[in-house]
């Protein structure tokens, strides 16, 4: 009797952790849904002491105050990017990275695909990060906007971010 009941026990467990499996697919699918539908949003996004060697590893800069030819370094993560798969199951995102950079007197400097990305990948990558370096090599003492704006190159979707700099 004893061993019909932990049989018993056994199948129920197992037929549950099957049925969890299945929500969590489910669930899975459901957000994919939501984030092809939803803005692209990068948060964090700071400028940071040294490039991140990982997802999440970044220690925010103390000030905004940088050097003439120092390197600026920002750390992103772009949320809501579109990840198509292909017939082989391969998903393929792709975006690029556009550069602006404006100072106080309103003189503009641009450079469009400043990076770009295609990170074909047979799982949906979840945890994404952008280390983006700049620097104003012989740019005047002053206040200038370092702006980045990210284009999905699988959808229309586009977000602009930006942080104030001052050059000493």
């Amino acid at each position: 009797m004893r061993r019909r009941i932990w049989i018993a026990a056994v199948t129920v467990v197992a037929m549950s952790g099957a049925a969890a499996a299945a929500d969590i697919a489910a669930l899975e699918r459901q957000l994919e849904e939501a984030r092809n539908a939803a803005p692209i949003v990068v948060e964090p996004f700071v400028a940071v002491s040294k490039p991140a060697q990982y997802f999440g590893n970044y220690e925010a800069r103390k000030d905004m105050v940088y050097k003439s030819g120092e390197q600026m370094h920002f750390y992103a993560e772009p949320k809501n990017l579109v990840f198509p798969k292909d017939a082989k199951g391969v998903y393929k995102p792709s975006f690029a990275v556009d550069l602006e950079v404006t100072a106080a007197d309103g003189k503009t400097m641009k450079q469009p695909n400043f990076a770009q990305f295609k990170l074909d990948s047979r799982s949906r990558i979840q945890d994404l990060y952008l280390n983006l370096d700049v620097a104003l090599t012989g740019a005047p003492a002053g206040k200038y906007k370092v702006k980045f704006t990210i284009r999905d190159q699988n959808s229309k979707k586009t977000a602009d971010f930006a942080k104030e700099v001052t050059m000493k």
